[in-house]
């Protein structure tokens, strides 16, 4: 009877087991999802996250590039309306810059543009747009020049704020493909809290 009871005992310890196993693998799967989806929302609320679906538009240096000119509204090009930006050069942004011409617009998040940027270039941030909108709209004319600038060439962020403000009327666009890393390595002026003295 003992050796029953022992044999007995053994299936139900082997069962508790089996329980036991089967409990943490759950819990393995449900936190490796949550953990997952966390990061996935994260992600797409931070502006400097990563791009996981593909945008069907192309970026508005292959456009610049197709075309080999500038692109207007009205043109016979095949570019939608919402794309017609120019996008210009480290050292056209240099020229206007030297002739005080139009404002430059910083497109990065607000953190980075008080670390340091372009002198005298405003912050309108990607993430932050419709909430910094209307303070940028109460002193730049629909017809002023903006130059747009971002962190590098692969940055979407000036594309996206050249978009945005193109579709709310502005009409004076530009582009600076090269960004914040072009006009540093230049060693153009900037400003900030960054700035060595």
């Amino acid at each position: 009877m003992e050796n029953n009871l022992s044999g007995l005992e053994k299936k139900l310890v082997t069962m508790k087991e089996k329980q036991a196993a089967g409990s943490i693998v759950l819990t393995s799967i449900i936190i490796t999802l949550a953990v997952s989806v966390i990061g996935l929302v994260f992600n797409m609320i931070n502006p400097n996250g990563i791009t996981l679906v593909n945008s069907s538009s192309p970026p508005l240096v292959e456009i610049a590039e197709a075309k080999q000119d500038k692109v207007r509204e009205g043109s016979s090009g095949d570019v939608p309306a919402a794309r017609e930006i120019e996008v210009i050069t480290l050292l056209e942004a240099k020229a206007f810059f030297e002739r005080g011409e139009g404002f430059f617009v910083d497109a990065r998040s607000e953190y980075k543009y008080y670390e340091l940027h372009i002198s005298g270039a405003l912050s309108l941030s990607a993430s932050k747009f419709d909430s910094r909108y209307e303070d940028f709209s109460d002193v730049i004319a629909k017809d002023a020049l903006l130059i747009i600038y971002c962190h590098s060439i692969t940055c979407p962020y000036s594309d996206i704020v050249a978009r945005k403000l193109r579709g709310l009327g502005y009409t004076n666009i530009k582009v600076f493909a090269g960004g914040w890393v072009e006009w540093l390595q230049a060693r153009y002026p900037v400003q900030g809290f960054k700035v060595d003295s």
